[in-house]
């Protein structure tokens, strides 16, 4: 039985003899267009936990990100993070994850190329109050 948006489906299984048991499913609802608000886990990334290398090295300790998933920069009001030569990230840029390790990641600039293992250079490591937000839930 497939799931569609809005619709609940009710899935019956037997347990046991005479035992039936029975759970309404809830699809989750996609993130409807032009909504303002969004979910996130936010992390924090000082100058000091980047590396200006190609590619960069983002430490965030304990991050439990995987690879390919999307991250949104804010800059926070302070000097934006740039990669490649001269490409500044401007507020709302999207990033993916690269898994380096437990506590450290790299940036790519589309999913294939996160996916690729193909990071992207940082030449300029941002501020200390730089965010990388993960959107939670559901995105069309």
């Amino acid at each position: 039985m497939s799931l569609s948006a809005g619709n609940s489906k009710t899935v019956t299984g037997h347990t046991g003899v005479g035992l039936v048991k029975s759970q309404t499913i809830n699809p989750p609802t996609p993130l409807e267009y032009g909504r303002e608000h969004l979910d996130t886990e936010t992390f924090t990334v000082a100058q000091s936990s980047i590396s200006e290398a190609s590619p960069g090295v983002l430490t965030i300790t304990g991050h439990g990100l995987e690879t390919g998933e999307w991250l949104v920069y804010n800059t926070a009001g302070g000097t934006a993070l740039v990669t490649g030569s001269s490409d500044t990230a401007a507020d709302g840029a999207a990033f993916y994850v690269i898994k380096a390790s437990a506590d450290t990641i790299n940036l790519a600039s589309t999913y294939l190329n996160a996916i690729a293992g193909t990071g992207l250079q940082v030449s300029t490591d941002g501020n200390d109050s730089q965010t990388f937000s993960k959107p939670l839930g559901v995105v069309t």
